[in-house]
């Protein structure tokens, strides 16, 4: 079995708040909250990005658009963390944000692509 090779240099946490009953949007209910830690974002942002990067990562789902007032179909990312059952603290459920790291596989190159920019579009 391969060593666990963490993606974030610092893990993160996620909690689900239980809302006062006075919430603006959701009283009485449920929220979810992301803490990454500063050094970690970077990181975060690149595992990310490498799940993107691979086909094998996407899922289809199902979102609600409020522009149209439909559910619409998207490819997305399933991007879990675990949690103990019953472990709660102040903030409610939680648990930590500390993925193994993904590398996407290789990419064939589809050529060399030039780009041809007026020297006045160069802003520096």
């Amino acid at each position: 079995m391969a060593d666990f090779i963490p993606a974030l240099p610092v893990s993160g946490k996620w909690s689900i708040y239980e809302n006062d009953a006075d919430h603006k949007w959701n009283p009485g209910g449920k929220r979810l909250v992301l803490r990454i830690p500063l050094e970690s974002v970077p990181a975060f942002c690149q595992h990310l990005m490498n799940l993107a990067d691979d086909p094998e990562m996407h899922k289809e789902m199902e979102v609600w658009d409020f522009d149209t007032k439909e559910n619409k179909t998207y490819t997305a990312i399933r991007a879990g963390f675990n949690a103990k059952p019953g472990k709660e603290d102040d903030d409610g459920w939680y648990g930590t944000i500390s993925p193994q790291a993904h590398k996407a596989p290789a990419t064939q190159s589809v050529g060399n692509v030039t780009i041809q920019a007026n020297a006045e579009d160069i802003p520096f």
